[in-house]
């Protein structure tokens, strides 16, 4: 050891001697005539300090549990004695919903938080314990399931390959059919929603069905996106004379049809393969405060709607983009759409080169 850095700890510790018993040769003495152990020499002691100082804090064992494979990425924990005082942030990596969760929180199914713990949370699933640990690279929070923009996905093609066009239906309206190119599985989507919207709301005006994409896809003014078939405006379900009008008109809490409206939305998110959904926000207020009276749970809540966490809150399907106070625009994504088109039966859409079909009431 260095004497300079030895001559620093010898005086740190003979200026703390009745802390660290730092005695002196009389003491040594008396020590050894009474048959003791003699207190350390000073020196001594300033070494075995040092030696202390660069050995790293002994970290308690923790059990080896197997890694979790639940959907989500832990961001932060708050471990303390008391179970009832941790907590957990997460992110749900299915829809992006940042999460702050406890001791004996649901995780879903049969999965809850056991324990919370520093660096790692502890998940029961049934009488199996799992671990779900704080990442070791930094966690992107801005990725597509987080932020979203009416402007085009970074996988959308901009054009539109073999795409078919929406038919006129029983339960619909087509507001411009030039206008109403998509792909295949999206206009599948479209049709099965809207005939699963009527079967839950019978009785009410038709669906008014606004712009999909130009035939062959492309840009599309004034719109962002609408450029490759994966995109649809759809109007609200208005009550009074502008039920039955064409032409979107903004929705308030005076003439929108609330019930009607949240059928339609769950209708579209049910069949699929919807991606995103923008709603005005002070519209999905009015939505949310429908659902809660009609007994819809919490949690059902938070998945589908981004209200009343803010209207730039990452999460839920139905999120808020400036310009939706008339009508919803409802996104497809490619790869859900297959796997949905593949797994549900419906009625072949109209290719291109042949005149538009209409819908069909039996379809699934």
């Amino acid at each position: 050891m260095p004497s300079s850095l030895r001559r620093t700890a010898l005086a740190l510790l003979c200026a703390l001697a009745p802390a660290l018993a730092c005695g002196s040769a009389d003491e040594v003495d008396e020590a050894e005539a009474a048959g003791r152990a003699p207190a350390p020499a000073a020196e001594d002691a300033a070494d075995d300090y040092l030696a202390a100082e660069d050995e790293p804090a002994a970290e308690p064992s923790e059990p080896e549990l197997p890694a979790s494979q639940l959907p989500f990425t832990a961001l932060a924990t708050i471990a303390a004695a008391d179970p009832a005082r941790c907590s957990a942030t997460l992110r749900d990596d299915g829809d992006g919903t940042i999460l702050t969760l406890h001791t004996g929180d649901s995780l879903g199914d049969d999965a809850r938080i056991e324990a919370i713990e520093r660096g790692r949370i502890v998940i029961r699933r049934g009488d199996r314990l799992e671990a779900l640990a704080l990442p070791r690279a930094a966690v992107r929070l801005d990725d597509p399931l987080a932020s979203w923009s009416e402007e085009p996905d970074a996988d959308d093609p901009g054009v539109l390959v073999r795409g078919v066009q929406l038919g006129p239906g029983s339960h619909y309206a087509i507001k411009t059919p030039n206008h109403a190119w998509g792909e295949r599985a999206v206009v599948q989507g479209i049709q099965r929603a809207i005939t699963l919207y009527s079967r839950r709301a019978r009785g009410g005006p038709k669906i008014h069905v606004g712009d999909l994409s130009l035939r062959g896809g492309g840009h599309f003014p004034p719109h962002l996106s609408h450029r490759s078939g994966r995109d649809v405006d759809v109007g609200y379900v208005l009550k009074g004379p502008q039920a039955d009008d064409l032409r979107f008109r903004d929705a308030d809490r005076n003439n929108l049809d609330v019930a009607r409206t949240w059928a339609l939305l769950e209708s579209f998110i049910a069949a699929g393969p919807v991606r995103i959904i923008f709603v005005d926000y002070r519209i999905q207020r009015l939505l949310y405060d429908h659902a809660r009276e009609a007994g819809v749970d919490e949690d059902r809540l938070a998945a589908l709607l981004q209200y009343p966490r803010g209207e730039h809150f990452p999460g839920g399907v139905i999120r808020h983009f400036r310009g939706h106070r008339n009508h919803f625009h409802a996104r497809y994504g490619p790869a859900l759409a297959g796997a949905s088109a593949a797994a549900t039966p419906t009625p072949t859409p109209t290719p291109s080169a042949t005149p538009p079909a209409g819908d069909d009431d039996d379809e699934g």
